[in-house]
């Protein structure tokens, strides 16, 4: 190798890896942020650090216009306005995608993921213990019992109950239980010889 080789040290970046656009002041980046749309303005912001610390989350409002966008729509998309984020239909309540809260609908503004109706905010929980929350078409409960969330219970007519399996079939045994002592005792008081 020739003397005459240009080389760098490993502490400074190549400087033919720059790019132009990163030389740019920071008020030149965030002019141009500020006109980025959705996807847009996001694919930006996590090119880097620089870019993801630079450019501020989106507020709810610019995400229920990024609703709008064939992104959101082809992704199935929804906006919740606790967390701030952009989550799949999966993660919202039925309830939550349909009527007035439904996309461009009049209370789509009080939209909120699964995940943040079961966690309480500012001492109130938006599900309550007993609360059917039905997801894609499937029932969950939040147990009156146990406090877990989870499918529900259907009752002889298909209705959901306010109580899962688990603490059904626990009641159901301890139910047993008290029956077979009942019996037990009323059989032994009339002479009634026991199974």
């Amino acid at each position: 190798m020739s003397s005459s080789d240009d080389t760098t040290s490993p502490s400074e970046p190549p400087t033919d890896l720059v790019s132009p656009f990163m030389n740019l002041p920071t008020e030149l980046h965030i002019l141009i942020a500020n006109y980025l749309i959705f996807p847009d303005i996001i694919h930006l912001k996590l090119t880097c650090a620089y870019f993801n610390h630079l450019i501020p989350p989106l507020s709810h409002r610019e995400l229920l216009d990024a609703e709008l966008t064939d992104f959101a729509w082809d992704h199935d998309l929804y906006a919740c306005r606790y967390c701030l984020r952009f989550r799949p239909a999966a993660k919202f309540a039925d309830r939550m995608l349909r009527r007035r809260r439904r996309r461009c609908g009049r209370d789509a503004v009080k939209r909120f993921c699964v995940d943040c109706g079961l966690m309480p905010r500012r001492g109130a929980a938006r599900y309550g213990p007993g609360a059917h929350i039905r997801i894609q078409g499937h029932l969950f409960v939040i147990c009156m019992v146990c406090r877990n969330f989870t499918y529900a219970m259907l009752d002889r007519h298909k209705n959901g109950m306010k109580v899962c399996a688990d603490c059904w079939d626990e009641r159901l045994k301890r139910q047993e239980h008290l029956y077979g002592e009942v019996l037990g005792d009323l059989s032994s008081a009339y002479g009634c010889p026991s199974d």
